[in-house]
């Protein structure tokens, strides 16, 4: 029989079952209440809030393989969701930006689809989604996570100036695109 205290490949293998039931357990208590609050953020697009939690566990393994002494929390992966869901919108508004160029100027189809018979929710989930990235992710960060302005812009690496325009244009959007699913 061995001893596992002197046999330092046992005592590998030990701590790693251990830890791996440790995350498992914490994976299972966690991912309900991160996609939750990617699910609510991004528009109702579940493929989207699935891609953001899966890079979110992502970024939780990732850190605690350095064992840099982060305390992995749920309160810390939702800042991780949050982090990765501003990536996500910042790359769709770079693509979106590039793409624009291309486009014909005609009405696209989802654009001319009306929302009838939705329940409210649903309608602003839609209205929401149509926001550019750069307007949603302000208004996601000011009306869902109730952030302060210049929190906002810490979060966004934007000047404060700019997220008052971002959130006073959103709303302007958000207000048209939710009323053009009630006339519809």
């Amino acid at each position: 029989m061995t001893n596992s205290r002197l046999d330092p490949h046992v005592d590998q293998q030990d701590d790693a079952l251990g830890d791996l039931k440790e995350f498992r357990a914490f994976y299972d208590r966690a991912l309900p209440q991160v996609y939750s609050y990617l699910i609510n953020r991004c528009g109702g697009v579940r493929a989207l809030a699935e891609d953001l939690t899966q890079e979110t566990f992502e970024a939780a393994v990732k850190t605690i393989g350095n064992r840099n002494g982060t305390t992995v929390s749920v309160a810390w992966l939702i800042g991780v969701a949050r982090h990765k869901m501003l990536d996500h919108y910042r790359r769709k508004g770079r693509e979106d930006r590039k793409l624009s160029r291309f486009r014909d100027e005609t009405p696209q189809l989802e654009e001319l689809l009306t929302w009838e018979g939705e329940a409210s929710r649903d309608k602003a989930l839609a209205a929401l989604e149509r926001l550019p990235g750069s307007q949603r992710s302000a208004m996601v960060l000011k009306y869902f996570d109730d952030l302060s302005v210049p929190e906002i812009a810490n979060a966004m690496h934007k000047s404060i100036h700019a997220i008052e325009s971002l959130l006073a244009r959103g709303r302007e959007s958000f207000k048209r695109f939710y009323l053009e699913s009630e006339d519809g």
